[in-house]
């Protein structure tokens, strides 16, 4: 499996397969799974969309989302197994 640590992806669709991502933040995204074949860890999720194989096991992948939890304020999945109830400050957007 291939690493992938303390990356930003912004407005991009990811194949999870095969990958092992940590530290990294998706923001914006379409994220795709195929197969179990991935993993991650400490990576925040903005405003992504998971797009998941239904023939994957609902157990095996919710298992996975579980180690992230959903902070509705932000509405974002993030890691707290290390970090338990941070808050996660969001940049502020500059109009052009």
């Amino acid at each position: 499996m291939k690493l992938i640590m303390n990356e930003c992806f912004n407005n991009e669709t990811i194949n999870f397969d095969g990958f092992s991502f940590k530290n990294c933040v998706f923001t914006n995204c379409v994220l795709i799974i195929t197969t179990l074949d991935f993993n991650f860890e400490g990576c925040s999720f903005y405003g992504s969309t998971l797009h998941v194989n239904p023939h994957l096991p609902v157990f095996d992948i919710s298992h996975r989302l579980s180690q992230s939890t959903y902070d509705a304020e932000t509405r974002c999945y993030r890691d707290d197994y290390k970090y338990p109830r941070t808050k996660l400050e969001l940049p502020a957007t500059a109009l052009h």
